[in-house]
């Protein structure tokens, strides 16, 4: 699971992506906190790539209230197409590229009972491209709140990325290992682009050659949100 990420600067989106966005955020990225997406604006030729920001914690459109709605920054790629929170995005081919320089997950040493921030990056440093939900939520007075979530997939036979998280679920069995779709530069637009039936064939990740992962202790930080929610960082 993944609910810690570094995104890039304004500098660096526009710099590794090519797009502008005359907004500030905070680059170190939990739940509930805004960040830049990537998604598709327009139809047919006219159809470019924009950047925009939004919550990190999809809310889906269906909610009645924002404040009662389940809200996760992770949706299995497995069961997004039909689980509420996500079928309504998923439906409607609301697919995001969430930009990132690196994620961080929890490293449980042996025998430890607390965690360390490890980071995972490319290791030729060229930033991670996250495949993503993207929803908007509107009141009755029209507000809205834009949000996201990070699809991910099983990890239990990777090298690499199954070293993290926790080791045992609560009921002392081997708890399942997962980590966010990545995807290559030469995927975005057809991601981007895809088909409710198409979209699993770019379910994947990268393989331990490719991906590095060292040590990040977390620094002081302050939260920032669009809107007081009641998040949860589980999947759904």
């Amino acid at each position: 699971m993944a609910s810690n990420y570094l995104a890039p600067t304004a500098s660096e989106l526009e710099r590794d992506w090519g797009l502008v966005l005359d907004a500030e955020w905070q680059t170190d990225v939990a739940a509930g906190e805004t960040a830049p997406i990537i998604r598709r604006f327009g139809e047919g030729a006219a159809a470019q790539r924009e950047a925009v920001l939004a919550r990190f914690g999809l809310v889906p459109a269906t909610a009645k209230s924002v404040r009662s709605a389940n809200s996760s920054v992770n949706a299995r790629a497995e069961t997004a197409a039909t689980r509420s929170t996500f079928k309504h995005a998923f439906a409607n081919r609301q697919w995001c590229i969430v930009p990132a320089q690196c994620i961080y997950v929890p490293y449980y040493a042996e025998g430890a009972k607390r965690s360390e921030r490890w980071r995972i990056r490319r290791n030729d440093r060229t930033p991670l491209s996250i495949a993503g939900l993207w929803d908007r939520w509107v009141d009755e007075k029209g507000r809205e709140v834009l949000s996201f979530a990070m699809l991910t997939i099983n990890c239990d036979l990777h090298p690499l990325l199954n070293r993290f998280d926790r080791r045992h679920t609560d009921r002392g069995e081997p708890a399942e290992k997962r980590t966010p779709v990545l995807l290559a530069e030469e995927d975005f637009d057809e991601w981007l682009d895809a088909t409710s039936s198409r979209a699993p064939i770019f379910f994947g990740t990268f393989g331990k050659d490719d991906l590095d992962a060292d040590p990040a202790p977390s620094a002081t930080r302050r939260a920032t949100t669009i809107m007081p929610l009641d998040t949860t960082i589980s999947e759904f």
